[in-house]
């Protein structure tokens, strides 16, 4: 898992902040309520109002989340 936020986040460090947030940890559960978030891992994409743009439950492949990156955030 963490290889692939890894790699999405050298890619994308200027254009994008990468939060890891524990599930079990106060603020991870915060978050899963608050995104309504049904398991994880979980992504979630914002723009920056903080507004959901795009959501992901379970692994997800570096080209899923450059792709959402892409089309969502309009990252070039």
């Amino acid at each position: 898992m963490e290889p692939v936020v890894n790699g999405f986040e050298e890619k994308y460090t200027d254009d994008v902040e990468v939060l890891r947030l524990n599930a079990n940890q106060n603020e991870g559960q915060e978050a899963f309520r608050f995104y309504r978030l049904q398991g994880h891992p979980a992504f979630v994409l914002l723009n920056p109002q903080g507004e959901v743009l795009w959501s992901g439950l379970g692994v997800q492949s570096a080209e899923m989340l450059e792709t959402q990156a892409e089309n969502q955030l309009s990252v070039p």
